[in-house]
């Protein structure tokens, strides 16, 4: 219930932007459903300063990626792997808001599709941490997905006992020709 709530909120806030895009070439919803692991947090200041660019007032302590399994539409059974930019506030530290992402997603057949994700926020849900950001389908995926675009929003939640994770992505594609 509660990830349908915050899918919800996260749809109205981002309805706006995502259905004002001109995607270009036959545009259908997308849905996917995956679960898998917080792979780790890597605060090497060299990856850090190659990879990060955040945004002003804050700083990049680390960068966070995952890994995920499950099916989307359009897909199939699909793999996920995800990376981004965690930040932090000078004075108070990590403060649950990401940025910079960066998501490969590989169908059943091969294809890749890969996208970009941005204005991330983590928040406590229980014993987990929730998480919510706005992704985008970009340019350079293979097969059916090589001039892809559209975009959504993804939700989902970290266990940090044993670390691991779920991830709803909710939005639209399309398939276009150039």
């Amino acid at each position: 219930m509660f990830l349908r709530i915050i899918l919800i909120l996260g749809l109205t806030f981002f309805s706006s932007d995502l259905l004002a895009k001109d995607v270009g070439g036959k545009t259908v919803p997308i849905a996917g459903v995956f679960s898998g692991y917080l792979l780790g947090f890597n605060d090497d200041a060299d990856l850090i300063a190659l990879r990060c660019n955040p945004p002003e007032g804050k700083f990049a302590w680390a960068v966070t990626s995952f890994e995920a399994w499950g099916t989307m539409s359009h897909l199939g059974d699909s793999h996920v792997y995800a990376e981004h930019c965690s930040y932090g506030t000078p004075g108070t530290g990590p403060d649950g808001t990401y940025g910079e992402g960066e998501i490969t997603t590989t169908a059943d057949n091969g294809d890749v599709l890969l996208g970009t994700y941005t204005d991330g926020i983590s928040f406590p849900a229980g014993e987990l941490i929730g998480f919510m950001d706005h992704f985008t389908f970009i340019d350079g995926g293979t097969g059916r997905f090589t001039f892809a675009s559209g975009g959504g929003v993804e939700i989902g939640t970290v266990n940090f006992d044993d670390f691991s994770a779920t991830l709803q992505m909710t939005g639209v594609i399309a398939y276009k020709k150039k």
